[in-house]
């Protein structure tokens, strides 16, 4: 029997394995996304915009610069996420600007192209631009904190709004003769991991309207020493938006309770500027 040289069962090995490779041929498995991009008015730092897929119900943030990228299941995969045939939203979301979204269709779980919205690919033809509601921003003072000389920190809040009727809900305590304090900070290190939170005794929940052109109010509370190292720190209102525009499954896939005066209240999307404070 005459042999075949050892070349022929390399290059026959080489071809099976080829066959069987996930990297080559149908059997290549694709790495869909959708793509694209977010800017929001007023900001500099585009990031943390929720972009959320309704139907399939998934979730993603944007970067700093506004790019975003949400993967997509595999056609034909079953379980979380699965997309058929038909219309999907696909939202954008922060909590003091305005809801957008864009529809894309899908055949099969396949993205369909739209020469005004998506490519085939899953890119976005155009940019996503989202409109102020209100802006909000801190001012600390003092805003170099001396554990040795200041015994208290006052905290002023400015509010602007960028629509007819804006409605939030803060935390008060209204004494007698409807006289109110300010109250419902929550302070924040650098890990994002809840230090204080400074509320009074008797205060409660209070829905009110920011009217033009602004609304404004001081507050000045003590820090608990024994909880602060030298570092800096986000001193957070609560403030949240009265809107009924945003999908409920979207408030769920966010989390639970994140409109809480708690430390999950870190992940209520709403832009700030300001109320950064440095203890030495």
């Amino acid at each position: 029997m005459k042999l075949l040289p050892s070349t022929f069962w390399g290059v026959l090995f080489l071809f099976s394995a080829c066959e069987s490779n996930p990297f080559f041929g149908t059997d290549k498995i694709p790495d869909r996304k959708i793509t694209g991009k977010v800017s929001a008015q007023f900001l500099e730092n585009h990031g943390d915009v929720y972009v959320w897929l309704e139907g399939a119900d998934l979730l993603t943030q944007t970067q700093e610069d506004g790019s975003f990228s949400l993967s997509l299941p595999t056609p034909g995969e079953a379980g979380a996420g699965t997309i058929v045939s038909g219309s999907y939203k696909l939202y954008f979301y922060l909590a003091n600007y305005k809801l957008e979204f864009v529809t894309i269709e899908f055949l099969n779980g396949e993205i369909i192209e739209n020469l005004a919205v998506i490519k085939k690919d899953g890119q976005l033809k155009k940019s996503v631009y989202l409109e102020n509601i209100l802006t909000l921003e801190t001012k600390i003072s003092p805003k170099s904190y001396f554990k040795d000389e200041d015994d208290s920190i006052k905290v002023n809040v400015i509010l602007i709004p960028n629509s007819p009727e804006v409605f939030i809900e803060t935390i008060v305590r209204v004494d007698s003769g409807n006289s109110i304090t300010r109250t419902g900070f929550l302070i924040f290190d650098e890990n994002n991991k809840l230090i204080q939170s400074a509320n009074v005794e008797g205060s409660r929940t209070r829905r009110e309207i920011v009217a033009s052109p602004k609304k404004e109010w001081t507050a000045i509370f003590q820090l608990n020493e024994s909880l602060f190292s030298k570092g800096e720190y986000d001193v957070i209102p609560y403030i949240v938006l009265d809107r009924s525009d945003v999908p409920k499954k979207l408030a769920s896939a966010i989390g639970s309770n994140y409109k809480s005066f708690t430390q999950n209240f870190i992940i209520y999307p709403i832009k700030r500027k300001g109320g950064k404070l440095i203890v030495q």
